[in-house]
């Protein structure tokens, strides 16, 4: 059996809910590197759920954009799979995710704001660079750029 070993643990945020129990949430920090060059940090909600990293539709001004909805529309299957929602696929955009940069697609969708985290970490290419564990108990993620 082959030895997983992780170089970075990343620790949930505990986010207190006034209305239940405490939620614990893997938030990973991102850097956008916009087509002009700007870098801009980004806190991402990590996915294991959704296929492409997904931004809220009022980011578009940082990716260089004159609106939302001029990318690729596509939709795409909710959580549960019950409803489908229209999203805008933009290819070839750069993310520093762990410290390696990575280019791939960004969807934009209309998402109701979150002081916490602007979108989703999806799985399409991110996760092809990263080998990744969990430890929900504890409230933390592993990585390593040595899958």
């Amino acid at each position: 059996m082959p030895i997983k070993d992780f170089e970075r643990v990343v620790r949930f945020y505990e986010y207190q809910n006034p209305h239940g129990p405490s939620m614990w949430l893997p938030l990973v920090g991102v850097t956008l590197v916009t087509p002009s060059s700007n870098r801009i940090d980004l806190s991402l909600l990590f996915d294991t759920g959704a296929s492409f990293t997904t931004l809220r539709a009022d980011l578009y001004p940082i990716l260089g954009l004159h609106s939302w909805d001029q990318g690729q529309p596509t939709d795409i299957a909710t959580a549960g799979g019950a409803n489908t929602v229209r999203v805008y696929q933009y290819d070839d955009f750069r993310l520093e995710v762990f410290g390696k940069v990575i280019e791939c697609p960004i969807q934009l969708a209309q998402m109701p704001p979150n002081p916490l985290f602007v979108g989703l970490l999806g799985r399409h290419t991110i996760f092809n660079e990263f080998g990744f564990g969990f430890w929900e108990s504890l409230h933390e993620l592993y990585v390593t750029a040595n899958p």
